[in-house]
């Protein structure tokens, strides 16, 4: 008995598609660009924030402030979706680098027409309709490092082209042979090493777990090519995750593998929303318009700041002794610096041998800088007066005594490189000698630390 299924995967139809992405989390990122301490290359730094601040000022019905959810930055949960689906619409599969067809649909009419407004058309003479947002390449890097850490085969890979990652697999390997040299090779573009050396490894595990902290509307469960025995865990506050689990049976996707065997037992909200009590187990699958590309997906209502939420984590099924990617794309800004701290030395104390940490930080200078702008200006209302905490410069030593080996630090504008993006169509500083220009935000990946 075969499980029939309505997909939209332009990437096999098309034959050249880019790769996924969508980003998570209630929040942004910035990028690397100058020093200057002036308002306009401020606003340039802040990156994600500032693009959806603009949005969401004096724009949404008082009625309904933030499109059913509690706080603006839930609110930038849909924006972010928005983004993802304006990438999603370029023609050119070549130059698209988000292929989400669901997060238009999860983003909903009044983020979607605020995002529209706002985007800028991209210069004659280039392959793209749009210029590239800060949002794109942001949620192209974590997929395509999350890509690498559970170790997916070449061919199974959502693009051949890929942004600055590193592979986690040689990091581990390293680490177990006692080796001294540098941590993590770096990847950018053309393939990637054959995992067939990996074999004789066997006490090197692939991640079977993912974690998303601060999921907000991530879509990467249907639209990414993930293992088959993956479990997936999207952890967010209760006004996200109701809207999102609200919107995902809406519009037909997958919240269960609904198997020949079980699809006689199974009470799939999904199908009884939509076909209500049509007899007949065929009826079931024709529901399905995005499958899940896992073997299993669970929503946690918790709230990472405090540190109770673990405790939901692991009521859902999640399972400390198995090695996990931690995937925190728009989430640490928004802490306390002292709750982040705290924040990812638990992640770590979770995290079995084998586990990866994917997040994206800004600086503390960044966040001391708008916090004079905002004293200055005198402006309310702006997603980045929510953020609270940033990194030090230099990133590597501060990660390292949470509990985990950095492997990579990244930019924005090294990630557009590794993608061979032109800088006329980039909406963002590309500059990436980070002497010329001082980093504001990083992209960083770290493996748990060795035990001794």
């Amino acid at each position: 008995m075969f499980r029939f299924i309505r997909r939209r995967d332009r990437d096999d139809e098309q034959g050249n598609g880019t790769g996924s992405s969508g980003s998570s989390g209630s929040s942004g990122s910035s990028g690397s660009s100058g020093s200057s301490g002036s308002t306009l290359p401020l606003l340039a730094l802040a990156g994600v924030a500032a693009f959806v601040a603009v949005l969401v000022r004096g724009t949404i019905a008082t009625a309904d402030k933030y499109d059913g959810m509690d706080s603006l930055v839930s609110y930038s949960s849909r924006l972010i979706a928005a983004a993802r689906a304006m990438e999603d619409d370029e023609e050119s599969a070549k130059a698209r680098l988000v292929d989400d067809p669901l997060a238009k649909h999860l983003a909903g009419p009044v983020a979607m027409k605020q995002v529209k407004k706002r985007r800028t058309a991209a210069p004659k003479g280039f392959d793209r309709t749009y210029m590239v947002s800060r949002l794109a390449v942001r949620t192209r890097w974590f997929d395509d490092q999350l890509e690498e850490c559970l170790g997916m085969p070449e061919t199974y890979r959502s693009s051949p082209h890929r942004g600055h990652i590193v592979s986690t697999m040689d990091a581990l390997t390293n680490e177990k042979a006692g080796s001294n040299k540098p941590l993590g090779k770096v990847r950018s573009l053309g393939s990637l090493a054959s995992l067939g050396s990996l074999g004789s490894q066997k006490s090197v595990a692939f991640p079977s777990q993912v974690v998303e902290l601060g999921a907000g509307l991530s879509t990467r469960p249907w639209r990414l090519h993930l293992p088959a025995s993956l479990r997936w865990f999207d952890v967010d506050r209760q006004d996200v995750i109701d809207v999102k689990e609200d919107m995902l049976l809406k519009h037909g996707a997958e919240c269960e593998i609904m198997s020949p065997m079980r699809r006689s037992h199974s009470k799939n909200a999904l199908l009884e929303f939509q076909i209500g009590s049509l007899a007949g187990s065929n009826h079931n699958h024709k529901a399905v318009e995005y499958p899940l590309r896992c073997d299993s997906r669970a929503s946690v209502s918790t709230d990472v700041g405090n540190p109770t939420w673990a405790r939901s984590l692991l009521e859902a099924g999640f399972d400390p002794n198995k090695p996990t990617v931690w995937i925190a794309e728009g989430l640490l800004m928004y802490l306390e610096p002292e709750r982040v701290d705290a924040l990812l030395r638990e992640v770590a104390a979770l995290s079995a041998p084998g586990s990866s940490l994917l997040t994206a930080v800004v600086t503390e200078q960044c966040v001391k800088r708008l916090a004079e702008n905002r004293g200055r200006s005198k402006r309310s209302g702006s997603l980045m007066g929510e953020w609270k905490s940033g990194c030090p410069q230099d990133p590597m030593p501060w990660v390292g005594g949470l509990g985990w080996t950095p492997l990579l630090a990244t930019t924005r504008a090294e990630i557009a490189k590794a993608l061979d993006l032109p800088a006329e169509v980039c909406g963002f500083p590309t500059e990436t000698d980070r002497e010329v220009a001082l980093p504001q935000g990083y992209f960083i990946v770290a493996t748990v630390a060795k035990q001794s």
